[in-house]
């Protein structure tokens, strides 16, 4: 098999920084909404223990929690793409590029996208 080389010179900070804010928005809410359940049936159990708060202040504070932590997340995470691309960027154009290569698998490199 023969070995197909490139240069990665730059790469759209804005494109990045959708694709790292979506993704950490994904996970935080993936992780708040199981913390979400799991809180909750604790809060559950404790029943009058829980001083007049309940199930519903805690119900309450978790909704609240999976609806903005992702939204906060997304936001840094967006943020910290953008820039971190940017540096990268910069320092691709200063080293000359990334070198990669990939192995020829049987796909022409004429046909990458069509479908």
């Amino acid at each position: 098999m023969s070995n197909l080389k490139l240069k990665l010179k730059r790469i759209d900070p804005v494109k990045y920084g959708i694709i790292t804010g979506a993704t950490m928005a994904l996970l935080t809410f993936i992780m708040l909404t199981i913390a979400f359940l799991f809180t909750s049936l604790i809060g559950l159990g404790l029943g009058s223990a829980g001083a007049g708060y309940g199930a519903l202040g805690i119900l309450g504070g978790g909704i609240v929690g999976v609806i903005l932590g992702p939204i906060i997340y997304f936001i840094v995470g967006f943020i910290f793409g953008w820039l971190g691309t940017i540096i990268l960027n910069f320092i691709l154009s200063k080293t000359g590029g990334l070198d990669i290569e990939f192995e020829k698998t049987g796909l022409d490199i004429q046909r990458i996208g069509e479908e």
